[in-house]
């Protein structure tokens, strides 16, 4: 068995306290966190009444920045979706939460469906009339012409199987749309194993910009672009101030956050980015 090497030992500040491990994976610079809990083990990880995906509303002014921030990122995401595709199609958003993204989507003309395995979340969803399903491959092949993973690829328990589901949905020249923080950014490497982003073990996976490439291009996706989420880069260095017990870790996350940004800005290298890949073979 081929030795692995760890790359940083994390905390789960969030909520377990428990140390997790991460490894690196040389051929995809992936990082995986070990010791990966039992599939059925995972929602208790989750199990939290300020997890934020999984809420309405925010409680405190670090969870009212995540609101506020997901506000202004909706505008974007369809600001860059309009750009892709000229007309309204068939999306299947994955990790869908409350439903907030594929409700504007719907309002904008576009079929929509979710994939969200807390029931809460999916509960206030179908409330907006969000139709489920369980899995990718409960899908007709070919039929979707959008699929969105934001901030979710990193959470889903078999990456690969996952990946080639997402391409079965597809129809060619479909997008894959896959939004996840880098760890190769400059606030991962100035917080370290305080860099909130890590949130493990919630992400199984850690993806620095290449990874997708090398995962997604033998599937026969092509990437078309990777902008940044320059919001993602302030409420993350926020979070890590937090989980440090900075008492002005709002001020210092904002300061920090924008220093990511502007480096970002001149070595193409942001805290979180938007890949965007199109399916060009069947």
């Amino acid at each position: 068995m081929k030795k692995e090497k760890e790359y940083i030992r994390v905390k789960d500040s969030f909520l377990s306290m428990e140390f997790f491990s991460l490894f690196i994976e040389k051929k995809t610079e992936l990082l995986h966190t070990r010791p990966k809990p039992k599939e059925e083990n995972l929602p208790a990880y989750y199990e939290a009444t300020n997890y934020l995906s999984h809420n309405k509303k925010g409680f405190s002014l670090t969870s009212n920045v995540y609101f506020i921030s997901r506000k202004i990122m909706l505008f974007f995401k369809f600001k860059h979706i309009c750009r892709l595709f000229l007309n309204p199609g068939k999306v299947v958003d994955v990790g869908s939460g409350t439903g907030f993204f594929l409700s504007g989507l719907k309002k904008k003309g576009w079929s929509v469906v979710g994939i969200e395995p807390n029931q809460k979340a999916r509960e206030h969803a179908e409330s907006k009339d969000i139709d489920h399903i369980k899995e990718l491959k409960d899908l007709k092949i070919g039929s979707q012409d959008l699929v969105t993973f934001w901030h979710s690829l990193e959470h889903v328990y078999k990456l690969e199987e996952t990946l080639y589901q997402a391409k079965n949905a597809l129809k060619k020249e479909g997008i894959l749309l896959v939004a996840c923080p880098n760890y190769t950014s400059w606030d991962a490497s100035y917080y370290k194993e305080d860099w909130a982003a890590w949130d493990v073990p919630r992400h199984l996976q850690h993806f620095s910009p290449n990874s997708l490439k090398i995962l997604l291009e033998p599937l026969g996706f092509v990437q078309l672009k990777k902008p940044p989420l320059v919001l993602d880069a302030f409420y993350i260095s926020i979070m890590s101030e937090s989980q440090k017990g900075n008492r002005f870790s709002f001020l210092k996350g904002l300061f920090i956050g924008l220093t990511s940004n502007l480096i970002g800005l001149r070595t193409d290298n942001y805290s979180t980015h938007m890949y965007i890949f199109q399916k060009k073979e069947n």
